[in-house]
């Protein structure tokens, strides 16, 4: 049995307020221990990482729309303009390495997780999504090149169909790949299967939605096995940061605004946003009806209780009768 600094799970209010006014900071800590902690925040780096995933593979294909218009209407290949073909070839470059990256970290933080907590099915997933997949072995192969080896420059591809439609492709030629005779077979075998070369922008496209359909999966079982207990670690979070924010409002509005005759409105857009200010503003004026729209929106951890907004109440001139 795990000893927690806070004892046994789960942790009621009234623990976690003794807690917290021993030492906030201390007490911040110490929830941490509760094991919904760590499968939180491993969810919340895949989801930080597909993201970087995912808006590289966007950038590909910004760029290359990019790319395609400055060849064919604006004369790339000019010798006047090879700075910008060589910064365009260089994004490329840098969106190589980072969809690759990203895409072999989402891989090993999913196996980290996986060892945590029992995702039904991992395996399974596993086995087709990555370890019998030859794209996702190519990929695994490139990103090592890219972080071991060196860094690839993807060479361009134009060609113009008999309706006189043009194409714009980035590749990887086999000759270009010098480490590719080690990398594993189904690599090797992915490579054979394109001997005129590996279109970037398929590729992409394709193992896109491979890694997008696993992380959605992911995330969907974990919620159903971990839900829980990920629940109750942000019901403790979310408790402490209620407690410290009701602190804050509470000196501030006795402190600053009742005891030194301040006017709340004056202060009320540093912490609405445009559209909430003008929702507020369409209110009458100085009412209750007002005031507790201003709380509703500002409080967005549940601080407020009945003695802390009888005190915004009168901060804000109201009678609370």
């Amino acid at each position: 049995m795990t000893d927690y600094a806070l004892g046994p799970l789960p942790w009621s209010e009234d623990v976690l307020t003794k807690a917290y006014f021993r030492d906030f900071k201390q007490a911040q800590q110490s929830i941490k221990q509760h094991p919904g902690y760590d499968l939180h925040e491993r969810s919340r780096s895949l989801k930080a990482v597909l993201r970087m995933f995912d808006n590289a593979a966007s950038a590909f294909f910004e760029t290359l729309d990019i790319f395609h218009v400055e060849v064919h209407e604006r004369r790339l290949f000019d010798r006047v303009r090879r700075k910008d073909l060589k910064n365009l070839e260089e994004r490329f470059q840098e969106i190589l390495y980072l969809f690759a990256s990203s895409a072999m970290t989402l891989v090993d933080q999913s196996r980290a997780l996986s060892k945590k907590v029992e995702l039904p099915g991992y395996t399974e997933r596993v086995a087709v999504t990555f370890t019998d997949n030859l794209r996702h072995r190519f990929i695994q192969e490139l990103r090592n090149d890219l972080i071991h080896v060196k860094l690839h420059e993807p060479s361009w591809s134009l060609t113009t169909n008999r309706d006189r439609t043009r194409t714009t492709r980035f590749m990887l030629f086999p000759n270009e790949l010098q480490r590719s005779d080690e990398w594993h077979r189904l690599a090797k075998e992915y490579l054979q299967q394109h001997p005129e070369g590996v279109d970037l922008g398929a590729l992409i496209r394709e193992y896109r939605a491979e890694i997008i359909e696993m992380q959605t999966w992911l995330q969907a079982t974990l919620r159903e096995v971990a839900d829980a207990a990920i629940g109750d670690y942000l019901r403790c979070n979310n408790f402490l940061l209620a407690v410290g924010a009701r602190c804050w409002w509470r000196l501030l509005l006795s402190q600053v605004v009742i005891q030194q005759g301040r006017d709340p409105y004056q202060y009320i857009d540093r912490y609405l946003s445009v559209a909430e200010l003008a929702e507020v503003q369409r209110l009458p004026h100085g009412t209750k009806e007002q005031v507790d729209r201003i709380i509703n929106l500002i409080d967005d951890y549940g601080a407020c209780d009945e003695e802390l907004r009888a005190l915004t109440y009168k901060a804000f001139g109201i009678d609370k009768s």
